[in-house]
């Protein structure tokens, strides 16, 4: 949604000046056709996808961040878990509708341009005074801000009432089901409210990448996020936070070449190729040997603390 916007009012920050040069001054339409042309011209499309219909405006841009994918996650998380779908049956289903999206996105109805992408999103229309530097130290302080917050709420959500009946169903759903408590509800509420923190997480994000491809919308993505809470700690606010900066760092201090590369007996091992099966088999290496992760670690130490 954002990256709608940026592309949208950067281009028509280009193409409104031109179009002023004329004798007769543009409508408010013949702009939109113009920006349309300079967006889409280059799949073979003069007309402006339906997903693109608000676009020029900022404020229902920031709106349909939240809103949309929170009604998605509303309407199938109500579908899913009225009909007693959990497990991993649950996150088959997600996956395949998260591929599905994605593929869809490769479209070029979806105004997205496949595989390439929109680019330049990095550069914000009326702040083209200020440094580039200065605009990711903004988004660095908005993203820390952000993670500060939600923390805070999920914090204040698991630790009363609501918090304890969510890990118990997490424990035993028969049980809590038995018990009385609107499982279906807990869960609906959990589901919906990650869809729009996660959505906003990615408005945050693709200002500061500067790039929207829909290759982000495969379901690897979800794979690194489950890889996330491995490392940190299952069953921790903190964990998955943890999680995502070790192996965030990890990613980039591999996959960019500052790894000296192994050589062995007629191969050189290098790991920008072989980082992803690195990540795997750590993942498996963890999970079955170090399932409270990073976070484990700091409960060994606080119980010697407590001993001592």
């Amino acid at each position: 949604m954002i990256g709608q916007w940026l592309m949208y009012a950067r281009t028509e920050a280009i193409v409104a000046p031109q179009l002023a040069q004329s004798p007769i001054p543009p409508t408010p339409q013949e702009v939109r056709d113009a920006v349309t042309n300079q967006v889409f011209g280059v799949v073979g499309s003069s007309d402006l996808p339906l997903v693109w219909s608000f676009a020029h405006s900022l404020w229902l841009q920031l709106l349909l961040v939240v809103a949309v994918p929170g009604l998605l996650a509303l309407v199938f998380g109500w579908l899913a878990f009225r009909s007693r779908v959990n497990g991993v049956y649950l996150s088959i289903l997600t996956q395949a509708m998260t591929l599905a999206l994605a593929l869809w996105l490769f479209q070029n109805d979806s105004g997205f341009r496949g595989n390439n992408g929109l680019s330049g999103l990095q550069n914000l229309p009326g702040l083209d005074h200020v440094g580039q530097a200065t605009l990711s130290v903004w988004f660095l302080w908005a993203s820390a801000a952000a993670l500060a917050l939600f923390y805070a709420l999920a914090a204040w959500l698991v630790s009363g009432k609501f918090g304890s009946v969510t890990r118990a169903i997490r424990d035993d759903e028969t049980r809590v089901r038995f018990l009385g408590y609107p499982v279906e509800g807990f869960k609906l509420v959990v589901f919906t409210l990650a869809a729009m923190i996660t959505a906003i997480a990615g408005a945050l994000y693709y200002p500061q990448a500067g790039i929207i491809n829909p290759a982000e919308m495969m379901p690897i993505a979800s794979i690194y996020l489950a890889v996330w809470v491995a490392f940190g700690g299952r069953g921790r606010l903190y964990g998955a936070v943890i999680g995502a900066v070790v192996v965030s760092l990890l990613s980039s201090w591999f996959t960019g070449g500052r790894a000296p590369s192994i050589h062995l007996p007629g191969y050189v091992v290098n790991w920008v190729d072989w980082w992803q099966v690195l990540l795997g088999l750590s993942f498996v290496l963890v999970t079955l040997f170090a399932p409270k992760g990073i976070a484990g670690v700091f409960d060994l130490f606080s119980r010697k603390g407590d001993r001592a």
